[in-house]
């Protein structure tokens, strides 16, 4: 079951629903069924640090800890 996020194309709401095989989406604001599904982030896995803070050389870890690899802050 999961969960996806969404954008509703005629009134821009911006909502998530559980998935089912049987599920129809549509914006709970308006009922429209144009909706878009967004990138979610949560699914995207990574750090969620940026590459400005990824230390890309083995040298001095990041700020926030002592690792020399802030892939494993």
């Amino acid at each position: 079951m999961p969960i996806y996020e969404y954008k509703c194309e005629k009134c821009n709401e911006d909502f998530e629903l559980i998935v089912f095989s049987t599920t129809v989406v549509k914006c709970p604001k308006c009922e429209n069924k144009d909706v878009r599904k967004k990138m979610s982030l949560f699914g995207m896995g990574g750090s969620g640090k940026s590459s400005s803070q990824a230390d890309t050389g083995g040298g001095k870890g990041c700020s926030g800890c002592s690792s020399h690899n802030c892939s494993t802050c």
